[in-house]
């Protein structure tokens, strides 16, 4: 999730202007919520990040790496990049649009209530995904 001590250090170093106009737009006309400052957390919850570096951004498509069956990281992957001097927003809103197109690819309907949740929100009862709203107050043997 995004970092006020990272993005104000990053703030120090301000973009060019095409980077940041770039950034306006992502933050002002995509359908979802977006969070972060130089870093951008599109959707909640995350369906892509955007990463925006002194000459370039970064799209990365968040995952999660179990280290144990109840420690998860965040371990997001790169997608691709956007150079500065020879990209466009057009071909960085296509990757970001590809990108939360994959990511919605990945969620599962709750067997339960119906809705749609990313993997790393669902656990399983009887071989089934279920949200973790659903699966409070079971009893769950593991």
């Amino acid at each position: 999730m995004p970092s006020k001590l990272l993005d104000a250090l990053l703030l120090a170093m301000p973009l060019s202007l095409t980077l940041e106009s770039w950034r306006q737009h992502l933050k002002t006309q995509l359908p979802y919520p977006v969070q972060g400052a130089n870093t951008l957390f599109i959707g909640e919850p995350p369906l892509a990040i955007v990463d925006f570096q002194p000459n370039k951004a970064e799209v990365l498509l968040p995952a999660i790496e179990w280290r144990h069956h109840d420690i998860q990281t965040a371990k997001p992957r790169l997608q691709g990049v956007v150079e500065e001097r020879n990209g466009s927003l057009e071909q960085l809103m296509a990757l970001v649009d590809d990108t939360i197109a994959f990511r919605l690819k990945s969620f599962r309907e709750c067997a339960s209530c119906g809705k749609r949740f990313p993997p790393e929100m669902l656990g399983s009862l009887g071989g089934e995904p279920i949200c973790r709203d659903c699966i409070k107050g079971r009893r769950v043997l593991f």
